[in-house]
């Protein structure tokens, strides 16, 4: 391990660029509650405290992951050598003339019920969703037949070089099924504008929309969201529950409620749950000859 690893937690500390945790166990930031321990987490307290902690990174060719609220996210039981940058305490919101900025952090629930709240509709879609802006941007997360693209302005976010980048005009840029042009690329999106209109029913479809969440998904349970994408426009979800013979490895349990949720009961591997998606993948593939694409981001 270079020496620049141990000199990031004194650059850290001696900048006041947020909090550094050496051997973290990355259980604890992740929603399915699986993962080893890495090398350093760190929570940066600002966004210019973040582009300033990131340049150094860059300079001395450290390893990085970027993580959000790890709604998504599948985390090897090994060591991680390299640094997660967790960006949830980057939560602030700022509320203009029909216009949000919204930093990368913040909860898309949570900017979904407050905006609603507020009389402004849009983003009423994100309801029940786990997962930060920042997160839900990459993943171009979406419910209800609306996406994250559709209700951006524009991104910020510093590129793989440190440079500070802007992205308007989101139409063919890359983004689509739960796809977006970041994803090819290491960079960290920063914060984002969200086009809001005025509606004052918007509160009420925000309610309508997180009953049936919790009426159709298991979100009081250890799980990363939806496994797989929906093939085609055919729920991902069906094909699972009509085409597969193992339920269950050890731990790992598909949902009774949704099939496309793998839940993780309480001690549950790497191991059990990669077994489990990948005999899931095999049995629909065997008895459909569709071939399953995970939604889930797997980090080995």
């Amino acid at each position: 391990m270079s020496n620049n690893y141990s000199n990031f937690f004194d650059y850290v500390k001696n900048n006041h660029l947020g909090t550094a945790i050496k051997d973290a166990d990355l259980k604890k930031y992740c929603t399915l509650k699986i993962g080893g321990k890495c090398y350093c987490i760190y929570k940066p307290n600002s966004i210019e405290s973040l582009i300033k902690a990131y340049k150094f990174i860059l300079t001395k060719k450290l390893d990085y992951f970027v993580i959000g609220n790890g709604s998504n996210l599948l985390i090897s039981d090994e060591y991680h050598f390299k640094i997660f940058i967790c960006l949830k305490n980057l939560n602030n919101v700022y509320i203009e003339n029909n216009r949000v900025k919204v930093e990368t952090g913040v909860m898309g629930n949570a900017l979904s019920k407050k905006l609603s709240e507020l009389g402004y509709s849009g983003i009423e879609f994100l309801a029940g969703i786990p997962g930060t802006i920042g997160g839900m941007i990459y993943m171009n997360a979406g419910s209800h037949g609306m996406c994250m693209s559709d209700i951006l302005e524009n991104i910020i976010y510093i590129d793989e070089f440190g440079n500070i980048c802007e992205m308007n005009n989101l139409v063919d840029k890359g983004f689509g099924y739960r796809v977006s042009p970041f994803m090819k690329r290491k960079v960290i999106i920063l914060s984002c504008s969200i086009k809001l209109k005025k509606d004052l029913s918007s509160i009420k479809r925000y309610h309508d929309y997180l009953d049936k969440k919790i009426n159709t998904q298991p979100l009081k349970s250890c799980s990363a969201g939806c496994t797989f994408k929906n093939p085609n426009g055919i729920k991902a979800w069906e094909l699972i529950k009509n085409g597969t013979t193992v339920k269950e490895i050890n731990d790992a349990v598909i949902s009774d409620i949704h099939a496309n949720f793998f839940i993780n009961q309480n001690k549950a591997t790497y191991n059990d749950m990669q077994t489990l998606i990948n005999s899931v993948k095999s049995d629909v593939y065997k008895k459909y000859k569709i071939l399953l694409e995970t939604e889930i981001i797997i980090v080995d």
